[in-house]
């Protein structure tokens, strides 16, 4: 596979052929990835405060895709943005966006679009100027930065701000939600021979799951660890026993399968990491209607610094799992 890169895509299929676009121009510097940590005996800040810079820094404009707004200093932020002549632009999930805190973003002249489709808007993104992206699995919510397990990472490159605007003015300005989108195909595009990553991998497949009932997800797991690949899965507790969650069937076929150890908060992450080294990330749950119905976005990461950190977040929460 092609080293330090990032592949992009909305709508993924990691049990069939998918395509994703190359971004080429990656240094050290260029991403970052940052995890909170719920256990913290003081209020882990380190997602808020990444968010909360960029706030700050923005220079021209910050344009955000979020399922859930309810913290208000992430309110006050963007306030203080539009008051030294930042635009700002919110869609968010219709059924989010009635609470105080959206009513003060508009009071402040910030325009907002309700996400209204089938499915949900469920992407969390964030777009600043015009190199600044933020993409990940937390929503703007005091439960998100605190309590539950999420992480956020940070790209600074063009190409990947453009697709993320591209997919933001699609909601914002044409109002296109869910299965009336357009997919991300981007002109110049690869295909993976093995035809996804889970196929294609050969050694280990660790997944972080907040919901997983994807059927075609599960079945791909317990085929490659049939055939010697090393699988465990951490699901977040409260979901592993809703309907259709995959926990009890590939607890049966012999998968290492774990339950998040948090009491208060959730393990709301959505990452895969593929041999140690690459890792898909971002809102998409592992779920049918993450496939097909709802707004999403995830990244995929081919770099061994990322993919160790995801990795170290993965035994970090397998400590505590049971």
């Amino acid at each position: 596979m092609i080293k330090n890169k990032i592949f992009f895509f909305v709508a993924a299929l990691f049990c069939f052929a998918f395509f994703a676009l190359p971004i080429n121009v990656f240094s050290a510097e260029s991403i970052e990835v940052v995890f909170n940590d719920p256990f913290s005996k003081n209020k882990d800040t380190a997602i808020q405060d990444l968010i909360l810079t960029t706030f700050e820094d923005a220079e021209e404009r910050i344009y955000i895709a979020i399922y859930n707004f309810t913290d208000t200093t992430c309110r006050d932020a963007l306030i203080d943005a539009v008051k030294r002549g930042v635009e700002v632009r919110l869609v968010i999930y219709s059924e989010n966006a009635d609470n105080r805190v959206i009513e003060d973003l508009k009071k402040n002249g910030i325009k907002i679009v309700k996400a209204q489709s089938e499915g949900l808007m469920h992407a969390k993104f964030i777009i600043v100027d015009y190199e600044i992206t933020i993409s990940g699995s937390a929503n703007l919510t005091p439960g998100s930065f605190f309590y539950d397990n999420n992480f956020m990472i940070l790209i600074t490159d063009s190409k990947v701000n453009k697709i993320f605007l591209d997919e933001f003015n699609e909601m914002f300005i044409e109002k296109k939600f869910g299965s009336t989108g357009n997919p991300t195909v981007p002109p110049t595009s690869v295909t993976l021979k093995d035809g996804s990553l889970i196929q294609a991998s050969q050694k280990s497949i660790d997944v972080l799951a907040y919901v997983f009932t994807s059927d075609n997800i599960g079945n791909a797991l317990i085929d490659r660890y049939y055939d010697g690949v090393d699988v465990e899965v951490i699901f977040e507790k409260e979901s592993s026993d809703q309907y259709g969650s995959e926990a009890a069937y590939l607890i049966r076929n012999g998968i290492p399968t774990y339950m998040d150890g948090l009491t208060e908060g959730l393990m709301h992450e959505k990452a895969m990491i593929f041999d140690e080294s690459v890792v898909a990330a971002g809102s998409y749950n592992f779920t049918r209607a993450a496939e097909t119905e709802n707004d999403e976005q995830i990244l995929i990461i081919d770099n061994r610094k990322i993919a160790d950190q995801f990795m170290e977040e993965f035994e970090k929460i397998l400590e505590r799992a049971n």
